[in-house]
């Protein structure tokens, strides 16, 4: 059983939601082995302060923070606080254009934040249906045959550890963050109750602009993720930003597909589960490419789930699994029908050369490799 912590490897890797500078400062009021507890983390540019508690780091800009728990968190550390300058109000100057897409990224956490916790249907409901339980094993499955030990893997919007925990038992360091902060905090008391192998930290965090240096991560996982982004390119950018030479992109998305209507005109009738799509509920195989390829990826594609989740999520998990193993194998086996999955799963690899090699060469900062790291 390993409790939250924010690691200290962790913190060297963060930049300042606010203005980008990079690195923060962090204090801790109580810690231990594995890391943070309980503290604040600074930016010395800008003067903006991001609480820890629980051993989950609160890393969000002023407009999407949470208000009520910062004030909270002040008063109760106001001596600290007032030592290191750090007002209960201070925040620096936003980054110019910081807040543009914030409305669309309040309604998503908003919209989470009640999947939280709710009398309908619960994210962790959720994630536990048959449908879902057998799509994650098809999607998770051949990505944990490429990821190599040791290495460090970023879960952007990982929920309440949905996509989190698939990795868990596996020799990496996770880092994980969602915009909010109920089902963060559900993702680290998973954490705290499971026996896993990786070490992870998990972060209440936006994936519309990641708080992260540049070339920190061998793989970033977005499971999901996209078709709720208000700009879905440059959520894609900040992924091909943050991955080392050579990383790996692992995404699933929401298929643009000639049988999408069947799926939609179910779910009107039926639905299985609350959606809050941004700016592209679907996405195809050229948007990917669209978004991917000028960054410097080389991406491979393959769609799944080719029967109505509706039809398999009568079955018992083992039947479901089954029946979308057996059915995404024919449909992949017609050329006609081999890209008409209702989702459609991406890995892409960033080649060393790209948009990305002259900023780092111009003065990105570097992040210190622990012992026998290597890129993937």
């Amino acid at each position: 059983m390993l409790p939250p912590r924010v690691r200290s490897e962790v913190l060297g890797l963060l930049r300042c939601p606010e203005c980008a500078h990079h690195p923060l400062r962090c204090e801790a009021f109580s810690d231990g082995a594995e890391g943070v507890d309980r503290g604040v983390v600074w930016c010395a540019a800008c003067g903006s302060w991001f609480p820890i508690e629980g051993g989950v780091l609160e890393l969000l800009r002023e407009s999407l923070a949470y208000a009520d728990d910062r004030a909270r968190f002040w008063a109760a550390h106001e001596p600290q606080m007032r030592a290191r300058d750090l007002g209960p109000d201070r925040r620096g100057r936003a980054r110019t254009g910081a807040d543009a897409h914030d409305a669309s990224v309040r309604e998503q956490q908003a919209h989470f934040d009640w999947y939280a916790h709710n009398d309908e249907q619960t994210y962790t409901a959720y994630e536990a249906m048959p449908f879902w339980r057998a799509a994650d094993a098809l999607a998770f499955g051949p990505w944990r045959r490429e990821v190599g030990a040791g290495r460090r893997l970023l879960d952007v919007a990982c929920a309440q550890g949905r996509s989190t925990f698939p990795w868990m038992d596996l020799d990496l360091d996770i880092v994980a963050f969602d915009v909010s902060r109920k089902l963060i905090r559900e993702a680290a008391a998973r954490y705290r109750e499971a026996r896993p192998r990786a070490r992870a930290t998990f972060l209440v965090a936006n994936a519309a602009d990641f708080p992260f240096a540049s070339d920190a991560f061998d793989y970033v996982l977005a499971y999901g993720v996209l078709h709720h982004m208000p700009d879905p390119a440059h959520t894609c950018r900040e992924i091909g930003r943050v991955l080392r030479p050579g990383g790996v992109f692992f995404g699933s998305e929401n298929n643009r597909t000639v049988f999408r209507r069947i799926f939609d005109a179910l779910q009107a009738r039926r639905p299985l589960w609350h959606e809050e799509a941004g700016s592209h509920a679907l996405i195809s195989r050229g948007d990917l490419r669209r978004w991917l390829e000028p960054l410097g990826f080389r991406a491979a594609f393959r769609t799944s789930v080719f029967v109505p989740p509706h039809a398999v999520n009568r079955l018992d998990p083992t039947g479901a699994l089954g029946m979308l193993r057996r059915t995404d194998r024919l449909a992949r086996a017609i050329p006609f029908l081999r890209g008409q999955g209702g989702l459609i799963l991406v890995e892409a690899r960033k080649l060393p050369a790209g948009p990305f090699a002259d900023a780092a060469a111009a003065g990105a900062a570097p992040v210190e490799r622990r012992a026998g790291e290597r890129t993937a």
